[in-house]
């Protein structure tokens, strides 16, 4: 386990370097986003009989963009899977390794119009990504440092679509989806009114 030991490191080295570019609140996605989504990454892979190695580099690199610029920032995407496989080549994963990880579980973990990851990593990664979403403070979060850069309705369009994709899209195994539609039905009630 010492890529994903080293990878780790690296990941926390470039967050904690605090990179002008980057949005105000990457300080918290760091704390409170990123090493979560590796927490359920790890959990699910676990449960799934997925790779957890896989699934818990995917995790820690899925938008590593963010510690060097907003997550609005033309490229963002672009950037984060080119950072990751920079990464992963420097802690030693192999070509099909980085291949599995960027170009299937990170490229995907969004669910964008209905592309989805095909790797059983991926789909983990894209649940917890999803359920680090619906069982935090990240709404709350997000809304109030988006509030400035969006209209009321804008920002309330932005969360309720978020909701949607996260609960519906992101959400690949349907007993997580059970387990976490109260989360999601509260959540739903509260930025509808």
């Amino acid at each position: 386990m010492v890529r994903i030991d080293d990878l780790e490191n690296t990941v926390r080295e470039l967050y904690t370097s605090k990179n002008p570019n980057r949005a105000d609140w990457a300080d918290w996605l760091y704390r409170e986003h990123v090493f979560t989504v590796v927490d359920y990454a790890g959990v699910l892979a676990q449960r799934f009989n997925a790779n957890v190695e896989y699934a818990r580099a995917g995790a820690m690199l899925h938008d590593i963009a963010d510690a060097m610029m907003s997550r609005f920032a033309e490229g963002h995407e672009e950037e984060s899977l080119s950072i990751a496989r920079r990464l992963l080549e420097e802690c030693g994963y192999t070509t099909e390794e980085i291949a599995l990880i960027v170009d299937d579980a990170i490229k995907y973990h969004s669910c964008h119009d209905g592309n989805v990851p095909n790797s059983l990593e991926g789909k983990v990664l894209a649940a917890a990504d999803s359920l680090a979403h619906l069982k935090t403070n990240f709404y709350e979060l997000a809304s109030s440092a988006l509030k400035d850069e969006m209209s009321p309705e804008q920002l309330k369009d932005w969360v309720l679509k978020k909701l949607n994709r996260d609960f519906n899209n992101k959400i690949l195994f349907d007993e997580i989806k059970r387990e976490v539609q109260p989360d999601y039905e509260r959540l739903k009630y509260h930025y509808s009114h």
